[in-house]
């Protein structure tokens, strides 16, 4: 007997079905418990099994959705992240349908995948010459969470690569990505301006505000003054999303206003973050995206205007006023008159991590296996090394140099992808990772050039500009590779998704003409609304 035929709309209401009964158990074991916290993961079940109905195989928009959600629902009795949960409902549900034949599980690989694959069974050997948390392998390792991140990516990669993108979603894709994060960044500024509502927040949602029973006594964050690390990502995404849209010219040029007003409203969330790596990033999306439409004439038009902007901003201060702190600290790697505080705080900043770098390369302690790496995680004593760091404050004792430099030295928290990706996995595995990543980059200013002239470009643009700048930021900004490597996976999977979607376009015949898109350009050097 074959296996039925079953619909993505029946399997979904099964498992409405199946998920009202197992709503059903659970708050009726709750009510009679009286725990308020399974009550609240009852409930939490309704919106996911909407969710589950309305979206059938589309579920995989969970995945960015959550992409960028690190913090925990305190509310769920569960030990994962928000964007660990998303990225289980989407692999679970996509299991379901190659199981039922509704998504196809074979499909053509490419150089990219082939690539993941050896760089993942490279990762494979280096957990098992380096085991963490398996007592089978009398391991004495703690720390392994990086690896069950890797996983989980990895899964996704597969889901995403197979994964069918309609013309609505490509139209709204950048909105998966901000909404969110733009929800994650105000409940965190409302938890640092206002600390007596950090408790209540993080009770909702741990990656904003503070757990502390005392939060409330904590120091006030001053907008301007104080770093709101929370809108980092906000700010990133959204300059990606307009560089991505429009015409990076047509950002500055006043016969858009709402473009204008949209474009400084991101810089200046960019300032109030306080991240100079964000502020570079914003540039990089806004030369991309003039050079992939490839108007180099705007691109020299538009860096005049920046430059005279930023001669502006520089000449101003301290002079005639005095900008946010924030605003200085993002700015401080260019020639200027900044508050010596803050000069100092970003000075010190970098300094602080060239000392680290050179202490950790030559310490053995640190690096262990610099040809192979030595693994994620860290040993009980480094453990015990860090506890004591954290119960006795920075100035506390410490084997090798600060405590909080030693802390960071074990984790592999270095500011620098080369350095944590040579512990971590080694100069063989480093070699394989950042292949893979200046594959994608090349990968991803094909697919650009495809698109060019098509309904995808905008969907490109969006998802190739970070991938085609990681290569440089990874080396010579910031990089860990603990984080980045399911960051990697996640792109990786995008690609395939983007790649898949534009053969479509291209098979039905649904691309726009060269014309039509010049036309379309020269549309935005007119009046809005015209």
């Amino acid at each position: 007997m074959g296996v039925p035929n079953i619909t993505a709309n029946q399997l979904m209401l099964w498992a409405a079905l199946l998920g009202g009964l197992l709503l059903a158990v659970l708050l009726g074991s709750a009510v009679g418990s009286s725990d308020m916290r399974l009550v609240a993961a009852a409930c939490g079940l309704i919106p996911l099994l909407v969710i589950l109905v309305k979206l059938r195989t589309n579920i995989w928009v969970l995945v960015p959705i959550g992409w960028f959600l690190s913090g925990r629902l305190p509310w769920l009795p569960l030990p994962f992240a928000v964007r660990d949960l998303c990225c289980m409902v989407v692999i679970l549900s996509f299991a379901a349908f190659v199981m039922m034949r509704i998504v196809p599980w074979k499909r053509k690989l490419g150089s990219l995948d082939y690539l993941v694959f050896i760089n993942l069974a490279y990762l494979v050997t280096v957990f098992l010459r380096n085991p963490v948390g398996v007592w089978a392998f009398q391991s004495q390792m703690v720390g392994g969470r990086p690896y069950f991140e890797i996983a989980l990516a990895f899964m996704v990669f597969l889901v995403l690569s197979r994964a069918t993108l309609t013309q609505s979603i490509a139209n709204i894709f950048p909105f998966l990505f901000i909404i969110p994060a733009g929800i994650a960044g105000a409940l965190d500024v409302i938890a640092r301006v206002i600390p007596q509502t950090s408790y209540p927040i993080a009770m909702f949602y741990s990656g904003a505000g503070s757990m502390s029973d005392t939060s409330a006594l904590q120091a006030e964050a001053q907008i301007g003054e104080s770093r709101l690390t929370g809108v980092k990502d906000l700010g990133m995404l959204g300059v990606l999303a307009l560089c991505s849209r429009y015409n990076p010219i047509t950002l500055l040029s006043p016969i858009h206003p709402l473009r204008l007003v949209l474009f400084l409203a991101t810089i200046g969330i960019i300032f109030l973050s306080g991240f100079r790596s964000a502020l570079v990033f914003a540039l990089v999306s806004f030369a991309l995206g003039a050079v992939l439409r490839r108007r180099m004439a705007d691109l020299w038009i538009t860096a005049g205007v920046m430059i005279l902007g930023l001669m502006l901003l520089i000449s101003v201060q301290g002079n005639i006023l005095r900008l946010p702190a924030t605003m200085q600290r993002s700015l401080s790697w260019l020639p200027g008159d900044w508050d010596t505080e803050v000069l100092n705080d970003a000075q010190g900043s970098s300094q602080w991590r060239f000392d680290m770098w050179i202490w950790a390369w030559n310490d053995e302690r640190i690096f262990r296996d610099k040809i192979w790496g030595q693994g994620f995680g860290f040993t009980y004593d480094e453990m015990n090394i860090m506890a004591s760091a954290l119960l006795n404050g920075s100035s506390g004792p410490a084997f090798i140099g600060s405590s909080a430099q030693e802390s960071q030295m074990i984790t592999g928290s270095f500011h620098s992808g080369p350095l944590s990706s040579i512990k971590f996995i080694g100069i063989v595995g480093f070699a394989l990772y950042y292949s893979l990543m200046v594959y994608m980059g090349i990968y991803a200013l094909q697919l650009c050039r495809r698109a060019y002239a098509t309904k995808a470009f905008t969907l490109a643009l969006f998802i190739c500009i970070p991938i085609i700048y990681e290569p440089f930021n990874y080396i010579f900004v910031f990089g860990a590779l603990d984080s980045n490597y399911s960051q990697i996976l996640f792109w990786a999977g995008l690609l395939n998704m983007a790649n898949n979607y534009l053969d479509g376009l291209v098979l039905t015949g649904r691309t726009a003409t060269t014309k039509s898109v010049a036309v379309s350009q020269s549309s935005m050097l007119q009046p809005a609304g015209t």
